[in-house]
């Protein structure tokens, strides 16, 4: 092998670990993993955002937490450091998926914000793995591979996992400490 050559697939093996580097940090940005990046890059979801939604956007921050509270024309959020933020809202503030009035406390989502205005919600999901145990009806607990058990709500899955079943679960935290699956799927032992 000449040195042009060996320079040239070094070069080309540079390249691709530069690239491959930044898709993986892009898709590990975020503060609750690819859904929350994708959110942030994205804000009105997929297939949106032409150019004046990108310049309504600029110098925009995102503020990640639980409801506190919902009035008309004020969201309160309690941030992830515990520190409170009142925004205002109104017609043009749109929450993905529903109303902002459908919004409760102690939900965790994530907030576009500008000048104190709150532009874009959306309620930020839950995506864990682990072992199910007692399955009683719609409600379960799943036991995460650290050890921690999380109470699960299965009224919105049609098949129900068994006891000892290894699953990944999507879906929302509904009072602070339940997740309220939206997608279940059975994972191989």
């Amino acid at each position: 092998m000449s040195k042009k050559s060996a320079w040239a697939g070094a070069i080309v093996a540079a390249v691709g670990l530069t690239v491959g580097g930044i898709a993986v940090a892009t898709a590990a940005e975020g503060p609750d993993g690819p859904a929350a990046a994708f959110a942030e890059r994205h804000p009105g979801g997929p297939g949106k955002g032409g150019r004046a939604d990108k310049a309504k956007l600029k110098d925009s921050t995102l503020v990640v937490g639980r409801v506190k509270s919902v009035e008309t024309g004020k969201l309160t959020i309690t941030k992830d450091d515990g520190s409170e933020v009142s925004l205002t809202t109104d017609g043009a503030t749109k929450l993905r998926g529903g109303d902002l009035a459908g919004l409760k406390a102690d939900q965790r989502v994530t907030v576009r914000v500008k000048d104190g205005k709150a532009l874009n919600v959306a309620l930020a999901k839950a995506q864990v793995r682990g072992t199910v145990k007692d399955v009683n009806g719609n409600n379960a607990t799943l036991v995460q591979v650290d050890g921690l058990q999380t109470p699960l709500d299965l009224s919105s899955v049609s098949e129900k996992p068994k006891n000892g079943d290894l699953v990944a679960i999507t879906g929302t935290v509904s009072d602070g400490k339940t997740i309220k699956v939206d997608q279940l799927r059975q994972l191989p032992k």
